[in-house]
């Protein structure tokens, strides 16, 4: 059943959800990019590489590579995959440290400014959410499902400038429960600069759900990108 703000009601579901009128439901736009894919899989984010996955929850540190003071707001889990979120206040080269554990990074971004240096925030050694410089924000295709909640996937769009009839990408759909299962599905090729996949029946990630997607190319390296739209439910409704 469609559900809305009975005092603001709208004719697009859609609308809605991005203004906030469904009950315990709420819009999900996911960016990722990465400037260099090459020949082995790796995650659609502005790091590179694979995304580290923490076995447990951590305090987290963040640290520009340049002299940028300025607020930054990080969201994720904690160790019971319920969501959190905290603001640091970053001191340039010095790393600052969060006082809550995180298990996972869903997305941070700056609240004020412009950061002229890149952002990296860790767990540990591992660099687990990174914002390049001048952008604001992370662009990672990846989200843990909070406990409780479903993700329900609607729109995909892929985009490479570097492809051709001779050189094509592959893109793969990475899921990883709680307790390990790993499965790396709904993998594709295309040789066009952009591929679309407009679901009519919304594709389920359940709570507690590592979801990414990964790239790879047929040769060379290539800036991929991807834009994903997304409803996050709480469960029971």
């Amino acid at each position: 059943m469609y559900q809305y703000h009975h005092q603001h009601p709208t004719s697009n579901l859609y609308f809605d959800a991005a203004r906030g009128n469904l009950y315990d439901t709420r819009a999900l736009n996911l960016f990722g990019f990465n400037r260099l894919v090459g020949t082995v899989y790796e995650t659609l984010w502005d790091y590179g590489a694979v995304l580290p996955l923490p076995a447990s929850a951590n305090t987290l540190t963040a640290v520009s590579s340049a002299s940028d003071a300025m607020p930054l707001l990080i969201s994720g889990l904690d160790a019971d995959y319920n969501e959190i979120t905290e603001v640091v206040t970053l001191t340039g080269t010095t790393s600052v440290s969060t006082s809550s554990s995180f298990l996972r990074v869903n997305s941070a971004v700056i609240l004020s400014g412009s950061n002229t240096g890149n952002i990296q925030i860790k767990s540990g050694a591992s660099v687990i959410a990174h914002i390049t410089a001048g952008i604001g924000a992370t662009q990672a295709c990846a989200f843990t499902v909070p406990a409780g909640h479903s993700l329900y996937l609607l729109r995909i769009d892929c985009n490479s400038a570097t492809v051709n009839p001779n050189k094509y990408l592959y893109i793969r759909n990475s899921v990883k429960s709680s307790t390990g299962r790993t499965l790396r599905v709904a993998e594709a090729t295309f040789s066009t600069s952009q591929v679309s996949y407009d679901r009519q029946v919304p594709f389920k990630i359940d709570e507690k759900t590592d979801f990414s997607f990964e790239s790879k190319s047929s040769s060379g390296e290539n800036e991929v990108a991807i834009f994903v739209e997304a409803l996050l439910c709480r469960n029971g409704y």
